[in-house]
């Protein structure tokens, strides 16, 4: 009796470890061959990407024509690139050059004679560049501001944005990246004045921070852009009207 419980408990332990081997060989094969699709995918998509750059050497969003315009200040122009082959790309980087000429030509030398001593130009509007790269997303975000020798630099009066989906060659319109993210114009609106009550501070009684004048500047194009950053979040970056100095926040909408 004894021997024939250890043959069922031999068999049974040898069925096991049968079982055992078929289920890791599986389990191996399956993540195996999913890693191999998930390269092969990414492969694919950075071949496509790579056809649609005009040129390979380049990144997707580069500059060129540096001019420095105050090496006191460190300021300089420059025009942005979209390095795509679209006719969307194309209509932007045009835009982008006479939208940068336009600015350079704010620039004015004048009489330094209040300011010489901290600057070399009097007067000029200046641009900040930010480029971010997610997944087959990359955006190029631009703000401009004002320096003045006699009261320095401005906060950003105005935002551009453009994100790219570098497979297609396309722009996301600001409609585009609402519906991308799962969210409505209202929503976005109702964070920011949920942000700009946060930051309201009282100046002499009065509060600072215009919060319906900024809402409502959101109609203007010019003072609000969406945008995706590194991390896929989706931004928004906007000018906050005050009754002291503007300035420009950026929040995650959710």
């Amino acid at each position: 009796m004894e021997e024939e419980s250890s043959n069922y408990l031999g068999f049974g332990l040898f069925f096991f470890l049968i079982v055992l081997i078929i289920l890791l060989g599986s389990i191996f094969i399956f993540f195996n061959v999913r890693s191999k699709n998930t390269v092969a995918s990414y492969e694919g998509t950075e071949q496509i990407s790579d056809q649609l750059k005009k040129d390979k050497e380049k990144d997707y969003i580069y500059f060129k024509e540096d001019e420095i315009i105050s090496e006191a200040l460190n300021i300089l122009y420059k025009v942005p690139v979209i390095n795509l082959k679209s006719e969307e790309a194309n209509a932007i980087n045009n835009e982008l050059k006479t939208y940068t000429s336009g600015v350079k030509n704010t620039l004015q030398k004048g009489d330094l004679q209040q300011c010489y001593e901290t600057s070399d130009i009097y007067k000029t509007n200046y641009l900040d560049y930010a480029v971010y790269s997610y997944q087959e997303y990359v955006t190029l975000l631009i703000r401009e501001s004002e320096y003045n020798c006699e009261v320095g630099f401005s906060s950003t009066s105005k935002v551009k944005s453009y994100t790219f989906n570098v497979l297609s060659g396309k722009v996301l319109s600001f409609q585009d990246l609402l519906q991308k993210y799962d969210t409505t114009l209202t929503k976005v609106v109702e964070q920011i004045r949920i942000k700009l009550n946060e930051d309201q501070t009282i100046i002499e009684e009065i509060p600072n921070i215009k919060i319906e004048e900024t809402i409502n500047q959101l109609k203007a194009q010019e003072t609000y852009v969406l945008y995706i950053d590194e991390f896929g979040d989706l931004l928004l970056n906007y000018v906050v009207k005050t009754n002291s100095v503007d300035y420009n926040d950026t929040i995650i909408i959710k």
